[in-house]
């Protein structure tokens, strides 16, 4: 077969699907009778319920569980509401335990300026050199001298020296 024979085949299967599937479409949807048409577009006369039938009407929707599939209530309770961190199966008297401060050490002070070379900083890898005002994460160097150094942080001061000064 030529390909001008492929293509014309395939256009008429392409006719035949597409004749079959607006039939299989049309008799899927049902026709509307001239009537019920011109009754749908005329407006609803609007229908005036006293108060009290439709607080009554109110209460029995609501109590047939509209939204669930088995119209029944949840076997449980609204869960109450937790603070953060908390998980629905804690009593409400813990309280999680605070993580430990970082374990902050001074290797060295160096200076005029002065300068101090901490190690286990949060975040850092190695020595991380500080001076007065020098921010890290939520730490913050509070002063440097030669002998010490003050760092604050949210809940702690570290008032840290050198273990064992060097000496010439």
């Amino acid at each position: 077969m030529s390909r001008g024979r492929w293509e014309a085949v395939l256009w008429v299967l392409a006719l035949i699907f597409l004749v079959t599937g607006w039939s299989r479409w049309r008799g899927a949807v049902p026709e509307v009778p001239a009537s019920a048409a011109a009754a749908e577009q005329a407006a609803p006369e609007a229908v005036r319920t006293p108060r009290g039938r439709l607080s009554v009407a109110a209460r029995v929707v609501a109590a047939g569980d509209p939204f669930r599939l088995d119209r029944v209530p949840a076997p449980l309770g609204p869960v109450p509401a937790m603070p953060m961190g908390m998980m629905p199966g804690m009593p409400p008297a813990y309280v999680p335990p605070k993580p430990p401060p970082p374990p902050l050490l001074v290797s060295g002070i160096v200076g005029p300026p002065w300068g101090a070379v901490l190690e286990g900083v949060p975040g850092q890898q190695g020595g991380v050199l500080v001076h007065a005002g020098t921010r890290l994460g939520d730490l913050r160097v509070r002063s440097v001298t030669r002998e010490r150094v003050i760092i604050v942080g949210p809940d702690t001061t570290w008032n840290l020296s050198v273990r064992k000064p060097w000496q010439p």
